[in-house]
């Protein structure tokens, strides 16, 4: 178990986000990005990104990786006793000039009240030359910036979504991680990420994870795993551990469930 101390806490509720803390060991690090890779391998072509973002659902070493105390425990330090994992993504971010821009998560994931976090896992380097998050600390204090859509080709979000709000990038912090490492942050805080400028693609295991309390506002059926405590809410339907990794019934939930989760990222009605 890994737990951070009170002077992380509080800097992480002053901030708005909390990094380096150290997780895996090299080892640990590339078996997981091995377990990764040969799932994408494996994807039907066209269906990379869907494949990587049902991982959870589909796949055991997934389901049993979003439970990992290392991580789940500092989580738990910031949101409580109680956590959901609500999704797993992977930012792949190739050498090349795609961007993240600042944006803040809580607008548009439909999660309130807003007691989510995400946990940013490196599995691969992300040092400085790599275009690694930078956070603009306190920003998840204030209010909370309309976004507008800008589809920006080279944007690395669904939408190219950037706050409707002048940033000094002055003002921002960046957080680069070693293989191994993550950053936790709050689902208000601004943040982006510049061009990976190095020679090799930037792997980050993103894990969203949230308490009990929370709810889905924009849409039903919304379903998380429970990795710690207990959920007397019962907001969230539940997604069980697969029987073996891509068995049908695992990826007829995962289809159910990505089209369920679609509707509400890109606000379809």
């Amino acid at each position: 178990m890994i737990h951070i101390n009170q002077t992380q806490i509080d800097y992480f509720h002053k901030n708005g986000f909390i990094s380096p803390i150290r997780v895996f060991s090299e080892k640990e690090t590339v078996k997981i990005r091995n377990q990764f890779e040969q799932a994408e391998s494996n994807a039907k072509p066209g269906l990379e990104k869907k494949t990587r973002d049902h991982l959870f659902i589909t796949h055991t070493w997934a389901w049993d990786l979003v439970h990992e105390p290392r991580i789940v425990d500092p989580i738990s330090d910031v949101l409580g006793p109680n956590v959901l994992l609500w999704s797993m993504d992977w930012f792949i971010k190739e050498p090349g000039p795609s961007f993240v821009s600042y944006h803040q998560d809580a607008t548009y994931w439909g999660l309130y009240p807003h007691h989510v976090a995400t946990a940013w896992i490196a599995l691969s380097d992300a040092g400085p030359m790599t275009g690694p998050m930078k956070f603009i600390p306190g920003s998840h204090i204030g209010p909370l910036y309309e976004q507008e859509n800008t589809f920006e080709e080279i944007n690395l979000l669904s939408r190219g979504q950037r706050v409707k709000t002048e940033i000094n990038d002055e003002d921002s912090i960046l957080a680069p991680l070693s293989q191994g490492e993550m950053s936790i942050h709050d689902v208000r805080t601004i943040h982006a990420s510049e061009p990976n400028i190095s020679n090799n693609r930037r792997i980050g295991m993103v894990l969203r994870y949230c308490a009990t309390d929370v709810k889905q506002t924009k849409i039903d059926q919304d379903k998380a795993i429970l990795v710690k405590g207990e959920d007397h809410h019962q907001n969230f339907g539940m997604i069980p551990r697969p029987i073996s990794d891509m068995d049908d019934k695992a990826q007829a939930l995962a289809q159910s469930h990505g089209q369920i989760r679609t509707k509400a990222l890109m606000d379809l009605d």
